[in-house]
């Protein structure tokens, strides 16, 4: 907790995996609960359900590698955000 670097690379690492319902909330509280920052943990959920690396490839079958890349770009965007307005408001409460 503490590092501004976690939530961008939640994110980040969150891009290329599947995370489905079943599985996520058991795997996130376990890495919340060993020290991984509620927004990193909110951002790894929003872009492990958001994309996969099969999603992505299948996205390139039917659109432009630009519209792919806006996508999977603002998807990142708004999960590191969001992560980061998320700890910011659990740290003012």
């Amino acid at each position: 907790q503490g590092r501004f670097h976690a939530i961008p690379l939640a994110a980040t690492l969150g891009v290329p995996l599947y995370i489905n319902a079943e599985v996520s909330m058991p795997v996130i509280k376990s890495f919340v609960d060993m020290g991984m920052s509620p927004g990193a943990a909110l951002a790894l959920i929003i872009t492990g359900a958001g994309t996969s690396i099969g999603a992505i490839t299948g996205a390139f079958v039917i659109a432009k590698k630009r519209i792919v890349g806006l996508v999977v770009g603002s998807l990142w965007l708004g999960a590191v955000m969001a992560g980061y307005v998320y700890d910011l408001v659990l740290a003012l409460a």
